[in-house]
């Protein structure tokens, strides 16, 4: 297909089903889009140094076109996030038996990733965020195979992931790769895993990973986040270069944490359900119910964590660090599984009392 008429059914399908609301007619909306004055972003997106940030993604449109073809464009393109997000709920049951939680509470935690934000709405979105996201937890599903034992199957799943990943979205790789040996690290220093060693071996692993994604966005120049950055400050390149983009980097984090603090009443469930995932680990810590294996879906949490960091635009802020309900689903099921321990202990324990004898 000619480029212009790809770009032209691009905006035709977007005027067609509006993710946003637009009162104007179907013509009127092309016509403009077309101008450079419509109400998408779509006219910016043909600007080179734009193109440059999301043409290396290929995975996702790779997988969908075919799809696109068999059942239309909107549904062909969902058809793919919806059964990654699917696939990715899977994994995250097969990490929490893993981890060593019951069949019960393992289907807590994969329904807790179906329903918290990392799935809906974002993982169902017609975006990338779903198949990279997978392809994250094909990374930490090997991590927690080396931390149990097996290396080489351990290690083939994480180098899959890591190659999926960037077939999905190059920009993660690096990010999430610190991110797992973040967590890593931290293991280390708590004196009963640092004398394991499958955890120094994962330390390794997830140290590779970052060397592999560094090398591979330099052999073949990906953008980095100094153009990222450009991106944010120039509205997508449209105005000059400015001279000082980390700085104004850290004040926009500032502005970030304002906006974030005064938004936290307005969202005191997602509050309290996060604050109640920290409670499961902290309480299965405390009970010897986890291994250093539990931690590794922190990564993905942390991911999200510096996700935002590295682009903290409110707007955009709740689909870049929706992984971070990845180790908190984990948690609710960690929870889950401590309150039915202790309610069988307390049951137990009410059983082998004897019964005194009444006078």
């Amino acid at each position: 297909m000619p480029v212009e008429q790809s770009w032209l059914d691009a905006y035709t399908l977007w005027c067609q089903h509006p993710s946003r609301p637009y009162t104007g007619t179907l013509d009127n909306c092309i016509s403009t889009t077309m101008a450079g004055r419509g109400p998408i972003i779509g006219w910016i997106d043909r600007n080179a140094q734009y193109q440059e940030i999301f043409s290396p993604r290929i995975g996702y449109p790779l997988l969908s076109i075919p799809l696109m073809a068999l059942f239309g464009d909107r549904e062909g393109l969902w058809i793919v996030s919806v059964a990654a997000t699917a696939i990715g709920g899977l994994i995250m049951a097969r990490i929490a038996r893993l981890v060593g939680l019951g069949l019960f509470s393992a289907t807590a935690v994969q329904v807790a990733f179906y329903v918290l934000p990392v799935s809906l709405p974002h993982g169902v979105a017609l975006l990338a965020e779903a198949a990279t996201l997978t392809s994250a937890l094909v990374m930490a599903l090997g991590l927690v195979h080396v931390f149990k034992g097996s290396t080489i199957r351990g290690t083939i799943l994480v180098g899959a992931g890591l190659a999926l990943v960037f077939f999905f979205k190059y920009s993660s790789t690096l990010l999430l790769s610190v991110s797992f040996l973040a967590v890593c690290l931290g293991l280390v220093l708590v004196k009963s895993y640092r004398q394991r060693r499958q955890v120094r071996l994962a330390v390794f692993v997830t140290a590779a990973c970052a060397v592999v994604s560094l090398g591979v966005n330099r052999l073949f120049g990906f953008p980095g986040l100094s153009h990222s950055l450009q991106d944010t400050f120039t509205d997508h390149f449209r105005l000059p270069p400015v001279d000082d983009p980390y700085l104004r980097l850290l004040m926009l984090e500032g502005d970030f944490l304002w906006k974030f603090t005064l938004a936290l009443p307005a969202n005191a469930f997602y509050v309290l359900l996060f604050a109640a995932a920290v409670t499961g680990y902290v309480l299965a810590l405390r009970s010897k119910l986890i291994g250093p294996e539990a931690w590794v879906v922190t990564g993905l949490s942390l991911y999200g964590v510096l996700s935002v960091v590295a682009h903290p635009v409110y707007s955009q802020a709740e689909r870049l660090g929706s992984s971070l309900w990845v180790g908190a689903s984990l948690g609710l099921g960690l929870l889950l599984a401590e309150v039915r321990s202790r309610r069988k202990a307390r049951q137990a324990a009410s059983v082998d009392v004897p019964a005194t004898d009444s006078l």
